[in-house]
């Protein structure tokens, strides 16, 4: 008689390997970095001077449940005993710095010392037990980019290095605005010329979503101008996730090594984002909107599906709905629209609902605002509040060559951000908008600028950064041509996916020279209005970089070096 063979009954908790951890971390990322965020948020309420022994014992017992959480869960020792000296470790890892960070009389700066230790141990510990493959190392880039964001998060106030931002107890300004749906019942609509209020022109979305914390905050009994400092979470966690954008960007082009990894790099580190992750005005939001919005465009491409078109509908329009510029991502997914429909004309009703249902979800999100505002008070759509041309920032009144094609004049013996505003000390303003893109690049404008006329210490290094960055972003630039001219195997870039990134590239630079010769003020020249940019070119550097990954003449390989020579000093700058 035949044997049975027996069935094994199945097991209540199934075994997991220790690189689940990592693939749980690649599967979540975005739900992930919220997690953290969130779990920072009671870590001083954001800003340095509230940081308490109460704070640090609440994040000590957070991420200690976590570590000895996760020994346990990842099956990270090889027996019981080996998992309780790994958590005693962790456990005494983090009580340690907690102590650290609460005996520190500058707690802030202690944190991105002791984040690029746990860092270095995290990559010790990786090489020592599993393959240290590029989403290790990106995992590691994007933690230390939290870290610093949140330093920087730590030391800027509501009157810190802002942009029209006001404050809490006025009513103008973006803290204003924020202040004014805070006040309002179920976020009542304004009944007054929102154009005569200064920032109330701009769509309600991140400001609503700035209310909402701020409300939660203060009826958990935070005081109202604390929970205002507190508030800065929010942008710093879309330029956290701004990060994990744009590394799904770069894979979706196939980059991988030492080219998705410099790549990554460039955004993690970028003085833009983490500038703009402390800043109260909508700009990291609606960046993180624009790359999403990218990224969508090309999934849509790749696979043209409702799946697919509905958060590309959805980053659309809630991009517009945080700042009209949201728009500018439009041109490159019509075009795209225009392809698909081209190379479907026989059986175009699929697509063309697609199209409906896109139109349906972003037209009405996206423009909502401008036409309420124009049918009741009249105020144009494209509203943007005009400086006068007797202000000490105005330069309409010079040659338009001058203003564009002037590099002399003293302009790059100050290489931060120049307005004369009393008390900054900068000897010019600022009226050349490609020295201006630059320089707040890495610094801001001046009036709100990290600049030695208030950190010394910066007195060195702040022009060695700079110079760093123009040679490097211009070797990018021309990376980024290169790779959109060129086509090559290598490349996971179609033909028309090349020519969506070109238009991305075009349209943003464009609006932006356009934007600042129709307002020509000082405050015009800032990077803020093309951030997109930055990682649209160090996509062109990665993928120049994997191109000639094989070459061995001499001229390029050097080339190649010096490429991530220049990405690794501008990082670690």
């Amino acid at each position: 008689m035949k044997q049975q063979k027996q069935v094994q009954p199945p097991q209540m908790f199934e075994r997991r390997s220790p690189e689940g951890m990592f693939a749980a971390m690649r599967r979540h990322p975005y739900l992930l970095m919220i997690v953290l965020c969130g779990l920072l948020l009671p870590f001083g309420l954001g800003e340095r001077t509230t940081i308490t022994a109460k704070n640090c014992l609440h994040l000590g017992i957070i991420f200690g449940v976590i570590a000895v959480a996760a020994v346990f869960y990842y099956k990270l020792g090889k027996n019981l005993i080996e998992k309780l000296i790994l958590s005693g470790v962790s456990v005494l890892c983090i009580t340690a710095c907690m102590l650290i960070i609460n005996k520190a009389e500058n707690k802030a700066f202690v944190i991105p010392i002791i984040a690029l230790i746990i860092a270095l141990g995290a990559v010790i510990f990786i090489r020592l037990n599993f393959e240290l493959d590029d989403a290790k190392i990106i995992a590691v880039l994007i933690l230390l980019g939290l870290a610093i964001r949140f330093t920087y998060v730590l030391y800027t106030g509501i009157n810190d290095r802002q942009h029209d931002v006001g404050n809490f107890t006025s009513t103008v300004g973006h803290a204003g605005y924020i202040g004014y749906w805070y006040q309002q019942p179920r976020f009542k609509l304004p009944d007054f010329d929102v154009s005569k209020y200064w920032q109330y022109y701009h769509p309600p979305f991140h400001h609503w979503l700035m209310a909402i914390l701020l409300s939660v905050l203060t009826e958990l009994d935070v005081p109202y101008m604390q929970a205002g400092e507190a508030i800065q979470i929010l942008p710093m966690l879309y330029s956290c996730l701004t990060m994990i954008v744009c590394y799904k960007i770069f894979r979706l082009i196939k980059l991988s090594g030492y080219p998705l990894i410099a790549a990554t790099a460039i955004v993690c580190f970028h003085p833009t984002f983490i500038i703009y992750a402390g800043s109260y005005n909508n700009d990291m939001l609606l960046m993180l909107f624009m790359m999403a919005a990218i990224m969508w465009g090309i999934r849509w491409y790749r696979e043209p599906t409702y799946r697919n078109i509905i958060p590309l509908a959805l980053c659309v329009g809630l991009g517009m709905m945080t700042k009209l510029s949201g728009w500018m991502v439009a041109p490159a997914i019509a075009f795209f629209f225009l392809i698909v429909l081209a190379r479907n004309i026989k059986k175009p009703l699929q697509y063309l609902g697609q199209y409906v249902v896109f139109g349906l979800i972003c037209v009405p999100m996206g423009l909502w605002w401008q036409v309420r505002n124009l049918l009741l008070f009249k105020m144009p759509l494209t509203f943007v509040p005009d400086l006068s041309v007797t202000s000490i920032m105005y330069s309409g009144n010079m040659p338009l060559k001058e203003r564009l094609f002037s590099f002399g004049n003293g302009q790059l013996d100050f290489v931060y951000g120049s307005i004369t505003f009393a008390g900054i000390d900068a000897p010019y303003n600022e009226y050349n908008p490609t020295v201006g893109l630059f320089k707040t690049a890495m610094f801001d404008e001046c009036a709100n600028s990290i600049n030695n006329k208030h950190y010394p210490q910066i007195t060195t290094t702040g022009p060695i950064l700079f110079w760093i960055s123009v040679v490097f972003f211009l070797l990018c630039f021309g990376c980024f041509i290169y790779s959109m001219i060129r086509k090559d195997k290598k490349d996971g870039v179609s033909g028309t996916e090349r020519i969506y990134f070109s238009l991305l590239f075009a349209v943003i630079l464009a609006s932006y020279y356009w934007f600042c010769i129709k307002y020509p003020q000082s405050c015009t020249f800032n990077v803020r209005y093309v951030m997109p940019l930055i990682p649209l070119c160090a996509l062109g550097m990665g993928l120049v970089l994997r191109r000639t990954e094989d070459n061995k003449n001499v001229v390029i390989l050097w080339l190649r070096r010096g490429m991530y020579a220049l990405a690794g000093a501008f990082c670690v700058m």
